[in-house]
């Protein structure tokens, strides 16, 4: 029985590919380090385990192996075990695998120390935390030859639900609020998308030879807890729904040390032709296994719409312009289309604008102990993005309630003004302080309520 346990599952971005076409090192160095977070929970050390004891593992010496290539797209997992632990040293031993094949893409000794963050030393490892790491220990027979090929692992099922993605929630991803930024709440389930895609032969792989690419059309999500820095994150996704030209997948992104659901996810998701974006049908061997993955699922119901006005099929009087921008090279996956995360980071971007055009002073507001935390996205993708293509985005709100308000944001074609995707956003007022939602101050629902869009009749958006 192994002592290997998974710590990484996730894929790669195609601006993380350099000159040679391939995964460039620094990528895989950042994998191990994300890798390392889950291993010492796997050994009972969590990070709030370390926050109250001032503890950290600190990184001195990688010897890494690099078997074979990973390109871009290509869906990745890392298992993780310990090589030696003593005093206050330990080394971890980790194997990254291309997903879809079961090949052994790079293999690394890390020499970690136990560090105390207060003094800014290193110190032996507290009994308890060493004899966590000690179930970890390789026994020697564990082959780590370095050209093995390890048979492709079967995806983890969880009422009905597969593995989408593991990983640690870093410092660069957390926003002004201190906790992890919408837009990577949606790269973690487009990450988790591509892995259940791969469980129907519709991998990287496939989609390349075959000049295919995903398309999405929904996502809704519904923010339940935060996630705040170093906290590990897991998503597990099944397919809901069915049909011949698009599947309705599920995601809950868990908290790996608590259990606790941070967010769930729905997601549309079809197949097109990447040169030109025309539709194409799920093959007949994919629809199979996807209404067999269905037949099992059993996950959360469904997300609930969200009441109220919705958001205009144009562009209102009330509305402000709050973001202008263009498609960049690092934005897109191989096939030169802007990957599904930063549709939610131009949402999250024009935010702050649509604030600011409130009248309401952000640094002010921060003084004050106020924020705004979103709890509900609704996202409509009427067509990709691709490299290059200027747009814009148009912000209005739609509601104000107690503690909650709605706005919507429009991201225009800058050329031709035509619709490319809206989102509908619920977002609480929210306490820096105590953590916690509040009713809207006075003075902040007088400035909301200026922008709030006349909608004869309560116009629904085109669905």
């Amino acid at each position: 029985m192994t002592v290997f346990t998974e710590t990484y599952r996730g894929s790669v971005a195609a601006w993380e590919c350099d000159q040679y076409g391939h995964m460039n090192v620094q990528f895989y160095v950042g994998r191990i380090s994300d890798a390392a977070a889950s291993t010492m929970l796997a050994a009972g050390m969590g990070q709030s385990a370390l926050t109250e004891r001032g503890l950290g593992i600190v990184a001195v010496n990688q010897n890494i192996d690099y078997v074979q290539e990973l390109r871009a797209g290509a869906l990745i997992r890392m298992e993780s075990a310990i090589k030696s632990i003593e005093g206050r040293k330990v080394v971890f031993h980790h194997r990254l695998f291309d997903a879809e094949t079961g090949a052994l893409a790079m293999q690394a000794d890390v020499l970690g120390l136990c560090f105390d963050l207060k003094a800014r030393k290193t110190t032996p490892f507290p009994d308890d935390l060493a004899q966590g790491f000690a179930r970890l220990l390789m026994d020697g027979t564990e082959s780590q030859k370095p050209h093995q090929i390890v048979p492709q692992a079967l995806p983890e099922l969880e009422d009905g639900c597969l593995a989408g993605y593991r990983g640690p929630v870093n410092a660069w991803e957390c926003d002004r609020m201190g906790h992890m930024n919408v837009q990577f709440y949606l790269g973690r389930a487009a990450e988790a998308v591509n892995h259940v895609f791969a469980a129907l032969d519709l991998g990287a792989t496939r989609l390349r030879e075959d000049g295919l690419a995903l398309r999405p059309h929904l996502h809704h999500l519904v923010f339940r807890r935060e996630m705040r820095e170093a906290a590990i994150g897991r998503v597990i996704s099944g397919i809901r729904k069915v049909s011949p030209d698009r599947l309705t997948i599920s995601h809950r992104l868990l908290n790996a040390e608590t259990g606790e659901v941070s967010a769930q996810v729905e997601s549309e998701v079809s197949l097109m032709r990447a040169a030109d974006g025309e539709a194409v049908p799920l093959p007949d061997d994919a629809l199979l296994r996807a209404e067999q993955l269905a037949a099992g699922f059993a996950g959360p119901e469904t997300i609930k719409p969200q009441a109220g006005p919705k958001a205009p099929a144009l562009v209102q009087p009330e509305m402000l312009i709050t973001s202008r921008s263009m498609v960049d090279r690092w934005e897109c996956d191989r096939n030169g289309i802007m990957a599904t995360r930063f549709y939610m980071a131009r949402f999250s971007d024009a935010v702050g604008n649509l604030v600011a055009g409130l009248g309401l002073n952000p640094m002010e507001l921060h003084a004050r102990d106020v924020g705004f935390a979103a709890l509900d996205y609704r996202i409509v993708i009427e067509q990709p993005l691709r490299l290059g293509q200027a747009h814009s985005v148009c912000s209005g709100v739609l509601e104000i309630r107690d503690k909650t308000w709605r706005f919507c944001h429009l991201l225009l074609d800058s050329r031709t003004q035509a619709v490319i995707a809206r989102a509908e956003v619920v977002s609480t007022t929210f306490d820096l302080k105590a953590r916690k939602s509040i009713s809207i101050p006075d003075d902040l629902r007088a400035a909301i309520a200026k922008r709030l869009i006349a909608l004869p009749g309560a116009e629904a958006a085109a669905q």
